[in-house]
């Protein structure tokens, strides 16, 4: 066996360990769920007529008259109960769709859910989010069983800058914001695994950018396309 031979071997080894180590994080954070308690302070919206029965991320069928939310990180088919800070009112509601993507923006309430918060006139209201509990599946999965997602995963070494634009512990909710980031033609699109809490999180990052205000540059592109993020040093 050649010298080159060798090295291409090791190179191949090295690759193929990669793309386990991935999986195997992978698949360790999909089986992580929200926990009862967990909360979220932040601002809450809501969409009706424009999504009326257009196909939410979970696969289901949006109803703007249906209980129903959707939420950047927790998985699909949690129950979380909305509180509106300015009134005190509540509604529970389950989650079935990824968003929203405005800043500032933690939750997307069906207009059925907003109305009784008695927030429909101003279209935004201050909230409080209260995981309370897990829903029975709708489709008997977390995503529609029909749909497929082609992945091609490598190591890479990310420099310079990034911005960071989402943050997962679920496997569904990460495969699913890729495919939508993908639709609106964002590209250099990179995973990061990390450890929060004793907790496996992945980060979605665009980069890497040779310094900080070429990243807000890009960043400021990616806010016209309704995707929020922040900047951030590769270290």
């Amino acid at each position: 066996m050649t010298s080159g031979s060798r090295v291409g071997d090791r190179r191949a080894a090295r690759r193929v360990a990669g793309v386990l180590a991935v999986f195997l994080a992978l698949a360790l954070a999909a089986s992580a769920r929200a926990q009862d308690g967990d909360s979220q302070t932040g601002v809450a919206s809501y969409y009706a007529h424009e999504f009326h029965g257009k196909t939410t991320a979970n696969g289901e069928r949006f109803s703007m008259w249906a209980m129903t939310a959707a939420h950047q990180t927790l998985p699909f088919n949690t129950l979380v109960r909305v509180t509106n800070l300015d009134n005190r009112k509540q509604v529970v509601v389950r989650i079935n769709d990824a968003g929203p993507f405005k800043d500032e923006r933690i939750i997307d309430l069906s207009k059925a859910a907003a109305a009784r918060l008695d927030m429909i006139r101003p279209g935004k209201a201050r909230v409080r989010l209260d995981v309370v509990g897990q829903a029975p599946s709708i489709n008997g999965d977390h995503v529609s069983r029909n749909e497929f997602y082609k992945i091609d995963i490598s190591r890479a070494k990310l420099s310079g800058y990034g911005i960071q634009v989402a943050s997962f512990t679920d496997l569904d909710h990460l495969i699913v914001r890729l495919n939508a980031l993908e639709r609106k033609g964002v590209g250099n699109l990179y995973v990061q695994i990390g450890t929060v809490d004793a907790e496996t999180v992945h980060r979605l990052v665009i980069g890497g950018y040779d310094d900080r205000p070429s990243a807000e540059a890009a960043l400021k592109t990616l806010k016209k396309k309704g995707v929020p993020g922040f900047v951030f040093q590769v270290r």
